[in-house]
């Protein structure tokens, strides 16, 4: 299982010409986004009241479930 930040998990998916690839720019781009997180309740909180208006919590709920199943593999 890896041991990686969810910040290394949207750095995967910069580039991408969809919403995905758009939060993992501003995330990016956000010098303040806690770059070791791995707490669900660190990140939400963190986007809900200090990220850009780029950092959508639904489309954050997904990818973090999608960064969980990426650690186990």
């Amino acid at each position: 299982m890896k041991t990686l930040s969810f910040y290394q998990y949207t750095q995967t998916l910069r580039g991408q010409k969809n919403e995905e690839g758009v939060f993992a720019e501003a995330v990016y781009q956000d010098l303040m986004f806690p770059k070791s997180a791995t707490s669900f309740h660190e990140l939400s909180d963190y986007i809900e009241n200090y990220g850009p208006s780029e950092l959508s919590l639904s489309l954050f709920d997904t990818l973090y479930e999608r960064y969980t199943e990426w650690l186990k593999f």
